[in-house]
Parts: structure tokens; C-alpha cells; sequence
């Protein structure tokens, strides 16, 4: 386990975020990153990018892939224990400047709720609020991606999911699935699958809005058939959620009707 402390000073100048604070997101977004291995770098060096990577590599928390890209070798998140390292980062990492600080007390409690008891919509509910709240946060939320890795970096405050993001599921890749950590907590109650749709600030109206919702609950009536999901079904309900956001702003979520 590597400490946050270890890689603070290398994602902060001063009380701001910099480029290595972006490239963790986005290695925790795509789980992977095409980069050469600097076998050594002198100190002064230690924030340059491809330093940076290299030193996430020597700490176990990059690995490599049998596969090339373009040349490169390709670097991948090793499993969902690291994943969680990393999200657990970009929270501290938010939190140090001052960006987002969310009563994690009162968010653990309402995931506890969305696990156990299958209320969901107050877990979107709280993020939103703060968001609306904290609107330092806002410069950091652009674009689908960095959206679906926020919600992550918080939905993994507990560990009663195991969050997978573009999981292939019928013929498709479901947004964000949320497994229940059944091996830990059997008496779990609820699966997700969420469909998240972004539509910028600047585009958004009723009609962006219906088309959205009506290709995302199509996605995850199709997602929700997947045979892989059987067996998890036969324990716990499955719920479908839409969420869509123009920008920042969570403008609509909805509880998708399926059957299996």
C-alpha cells in the first residue's frame, strides 16, 4: 500500500492541483496508459510527466501489459485494489486544495442505504448538492469521462461494490456496474448498473434531455439481459439507473424498469 503522502508533493504546487493530478485521472478513467519506463531521472525532475508515471510503475501501482501502442509499452492499473488506492488519491487530492470537501460521514451512510436497502437516488442527490454547494469542484468536472471518474472516486468510499466502469454487458459497455461485495457482506441487497449521459451546458434543452433518457434506458434494458448477470441476480435485485448531466449539474436520474 502506497501512502497518499508519498505522492501528494508530486500532484500539488502550492495549493493547486497540477498536470499529474489530470494524468491520474485519467489512468484511473481508461485503467491504462501507453508510456516508456525511465529506468532513472534525476530528483528535480520527479514532476515531469513521463517521471511521474514511471515512479507510479516502481511503486506497484502500474504494471505491464503484453500489448504495444503505437510503440509504446502499454501501463495498466494491475486490479481493483490499486484502483481504489487511486481513487482514494484523487479524493485527498481534491480535498487538499480546498476543492471538494463532502461530509464522507454522512456519504458512507447513504451508500449504505443505495447497498442494503436499495435507496439509491439520495447518494446522487448528496454529490449533486455539494457540487451545487462547492463550486470550486466545478473546474475540475468537464466532459463525460471525468464525470464518470468522479462519481467512482466516491462511489468507492465503501466497499460494499465492486465498481466496474465500461463493463461489456450485452453486446455493449454499461457506464458504471456496481457489483455487490457479496463474499464480504452476504446479506447485500442490490446490484447497479448506471447509464451516464453528458450533454454540454451549452446544448442542453428538453429534447437533448428525451433523446438521452430514451437511448440510455434502451442500453441498459439491453445490458440488463446479459446472461453474466444471472447469477448475481438470483441473490440481489438489479436496478437501473439513468443519470444525465449537462456540465456539472445533475439535471435528471431515473430508476429504469427491466426484466429478465
Amino acid at each position: 500500500r502506497i501512502d497518499y503522502g508519498k505522492l501528494r508533493h508530486l500532484m500539488l504546487v502550492g495549493r493547486q492541483l497540477n498536470g499529474n493530478f489530470s494524468l491520474l485521472q485519467r489512468i484511473v478513467e481508461d485503467g491504462e496508459i501507453p508510456a516508456h519506463v525511465v529506468p532513472a531521472f534525476p530528483l528535480e525532475r520527479l514532476l515531469d510527466r513521463e517521471n511521474f508515471i514511471s515512479l507510479l510503475f516502481y511503486f506497484g501501482l502500474l504494471t505491464f501489459d503484453s500489448l504495444q501502442q503505437e510503440g509504446r509499452p502499454l501501463l495498466r492499473v494491475p486490479n481493483l485494489t490499486v484502483k481504489r488506492l487511486m481513487y482514494g488519491y484523487i479524493r485527498d487530492g481534491l480535498y487538499d486544495v480546498g476543492a471538494f470537501r463532502p461530509d464522507l460521514f454522512r456519504f458512507a451512510d447513504l451508500m449504505r442505504g443505495m447497498a442494503f436497502r436499495g435507496e439509491w437516488a439520495a447518494v446522487f442527490d448528496f454529490l449533486a448538492e455539494e457540487v451545487q454547494r462547492q463550486t470550486a469542484i466545478r473546474d475540475y468536472l468537464f466532459g463525460e469521462k471525468v464525470i464518470q471518474g468522479f462519481l467512482l472516486a466516491y462511489l468507492n468510499v465503501t466497499d460494499y461494490f465492486l465498481t466496474w466502469s465500461e463493463r461489456e454487458l450485452g453486446g455493449g459497455f454499461a457506464d458504471l456496474y456496481l457489483e455487490p461485495f457479496l463474499a464480504r457482506y452476504p446479506d447485500l441487497g442490490y446490484a447497479y448498473l448506471l447509464e451516464l449521459k453528458y450533454i454540454p451546458r451549452g446544448e442542453f434543452n428538453a429534447e437533448r434531455l428525451a433523446e438521452a433518457v430514451a437511448e440510455a434506458k434502451s442500453q441498459l434494458r439491453r445490458y440488463a439481459a446479459d446472461d453474466r448477470l444471472a447469477r448475481v441476480g438470483e441473490r440481489v435485485a438489479l436496478k437501473c439507473i439513468v443519470l444525465v448531466y449537462p456540465g456539472w449539474e445533475l439535471a435528471h436520474r431515473e430508476e429504469v424498469a427491466v426484466g429478465r
